[in-house]
């Protein structure tokens, strides 16, 4: 298979890094903040859609939709502004799907890449060399990288670690929420019971096991978190 020319080059490192983690569980909220906020404008879109069924990029950014990998390349390489990738059911043949998919997106300078169901194709402790060389260095090619995940606890940890604003919404397993209580660097809260009038503790990831949709903290550039509520689509 022949990938797509780097094309022209882009300012390398002096470009700001634009890395975003979206976290939550099914119907928390994501899908109002990708959309709405953060592809709100850009030159090329990449999309890596396992479930594009019910996540439809197709009617948001009217992009091509393709299934084969020789498809997708053929539309890299033809220049079309918005490609939405639906990968295969099974998990070997969508494995290599996702790292040619990365690799094609190496390859377009300046491009949005969205990698929904990120822990479909990562592990806590592994990644495919393609995504990492994307998650770690896209900046050199002008890239916005945009990784989404249920289950952040079976999901890359480099990712994580390397992200320029993480966003996370309620999550339903104390495992994700202890993870991600541990990212985003969450303080106990601690409140006055009404009834008891005791001082009760709220652990982080306790917070985040109690958000309800829309409800979100975000860890911020300078590493400072803020909570907020999102807009529905």
């Amino acid at each position: 298979m022949t990938l797509p020319n780097a094309g022209r080059a882009t300012a390398g490192t002096k470009n700001k890094a634009n890395i975003y983690g979206v976290i939550g569980a099914t119907g928390m909220g994501k899908s109002s903040y990708i959309k709405g906020d953060l592809l709100r404008s850009y030159t090329r879109l990449l999309v890596w859609s396992p479930l594009e069924e019910t996540d439809d990029y197709e009617s948001f950014c009217g992009g091509v939709v393709t299934t084969k990998i020789t498809d997708f390349v053929k539309e890299v390489k033809a220049g079309t502004k918005a490609i939405i990738f639906v990968a295969s059911s099974r998990d070997a043949e969508k494995k290599e799907q996702f790292e040619w998919f990365c690799r094609a997106a190496w390859l377009t300078p300046g491009a949005h890449v969205l990698v929904e169901e990120l822990s479909e194709v990562t592990l806590p402790s592994w990644a495919p060399p393609a995504w990492k060389k994307l998650s770690t260095a896209g900046r050199h090619k002008g890239l916005t990288v945009i990784g989404v995940a249920q289950r952040p606890a079976n999901m890359d940890k480099n990712f994580l670690g390397n992200c320029t604003e993480i966003r996370c919404y309620g999550l339903n397993w104390e495992p994700d929420a202890k993870v991600m209580a541990s990212v985003m660097r969450l303080p106990t809260v601690y409140e006055t019971d009404a009834k008891s009038k005791k001082t009760v503790a709220q652990k982080p990831h306790e917070q985040l096991l109690m958000l309800p949709p829309l409800q979100f903290f975000h860890r911020n550039p300078d590493k400072s978190v803020r909570y907020g509520v999102n807009k529905p689509l």
